[in-house]
């Protein structure tokens, strides 16, 4: 068996916002759906990884050749995962290791999935994965961070019942053999959380690689550095923000909607420019509409005003099926066969706006 740092393999991919460590050997992972991509031929495959947290457990997925292997809740501290054993060396297989925790704002110290090693065959031979036909980024809330999309029965708030590869923007990106870095938080919104807090909106952390993770230790691991944005540059931007803002109107006393419109707008039109500025020749599209649509008229009119500012075009709104109770899972979020739906019509607005 042989031993390798992540950050020299050439042929691994790393998938989603990650920071590099001060040594270079090993790569932080903050937002859900982030981790490493690999395609050998090799008989067996470990990972080494290192999970520090709080008190909300870190839970990866590996995928291998699409499917789903494992879903594993980590232990604080150093791990070493198997990944397969006693496969055919002689096989070709494209694997992911993933966080399937979304990023955590608050949670102790740090909340922070750290990739350190692969081990595999001392003969295993790597391939380098396919250029992607599309690069997509995907901006949300818990939605777009798959809650309900993981544990559909239960009622509690925690990290088990979320889902990476079962969410909307992943299978979206798959459909449409897309890469794709989401950035979502459970209960933020564009201007305000769903609690009427200004301080959990994810505009103002967009520059960053995961800036909305707090503490010395995310920080230590490189949340608040500047993120690379000629890196990595995406085709299409789906922007899924506004149902937390609802919220933030309907369950509070701190603003009416009167007080809230010019708030809303002003954030939206705002982060339009900024989104068009940092990634000047992506699609944006304006995604809403799963739980509630009663920020769609606002969501318009920001777009409106936005273009008729800039005289930009490449930016549209597209309406998601509102979910029924059919479609409802654990504590009202959208259950699988929702995402599954959503990430089908959202594929299908992407091709016909790419053609």
């Amino acid at each position: 068996m042989k031993r390798l740092f992540v950050t020299e393999i050439p042929e691994l991919v790393r998938m989603g916002r990650t920071a590099e460590s001060e040594d270079g050997t090993s790569l932080s992972v903050f937002w859900t759906a982030s981790g490493i991509e690999l395609r050998l031929g090799a008989s067996d495959l470990f990972v080494e990884l290192e999970s520090i947290y709080g008190s909300l457990e870190l839970w990866i997925d590996v995928m291998i050749d699409g499917e789903l292997s494992q879903k594993i809740q980590l232990p604080h501290g150093r791990s070493r995962i198997p990944v397969f054993q006693g496969l055919d060396p002689s096989r070709v297989r494209t694997v992911r290791i993933l966080r399937d925790t979304q990023a955590m704002a608050q949670d102790g110290d740090a909340s922070v999935l750290l990739f350190h090693a692969i081990e595999t065959d001392d003969h295993a031979m790597f391939e380098r994965i396919p250029e992607p036909a599309l690069r997509l980024e995907v901006i949300g809330d818990s939605i777009t961070s798959g809650e309900g999309a993981g544990l559909e029965r239960q009622v509690e708030w925690a990290p088990v019942v979320f889902s990476a590869v079962n969410s909307y923007g992943y299978l979206a990106a798959e459909l449409l053999n897309a890469q794709v870095n989401i950035l979502s938080s459970s209960g933020w919104g564009l201007y305000a959380s769903w609690d009427a807090n200004t301080e959990c909106a994810l505009p103002p952390y967009y520059h960053e690689v995961c800036g909305l993770a707090k503490g010395a230790g995310n920080e230590a691991a490189g949340a608040k550095r500047p993120w690379d944005f000629a890196a990595w540059r995406p085709d299409v931007i789906v922007i899924n923000l506004g149902t937390n803002d609802s919220g933030a109107i309907n369950n509070q006393n701190r603003w009416t909607r009167e007080e809230y419109h010019p708030l809303f707008n002003n954030a939206a039109v705002s982060f339009l420019r900024d989104l068009r500025a940092q990634n000047p020749e992506a699609r944006l599209l304006w995604a809403y509409g799963m739980l509630g649509n009663d920020m769609a008229e606002w969501i318009r009119e920001a777009i409106a005003d936005y273009m008729r500012e800039t005289g930009d075009e490449r930016v549209s709104f597209f309406a998601f099926t509102d979910c029924d109770a059919a479609h409802l899972g654990v504590r009202s979020h959208p259950n699988r066969r929702a995402h599954k739906e959503a990430a089908e019509a959202l594929a299908e607005e992407i091709r016909r706006l790419m053609r």
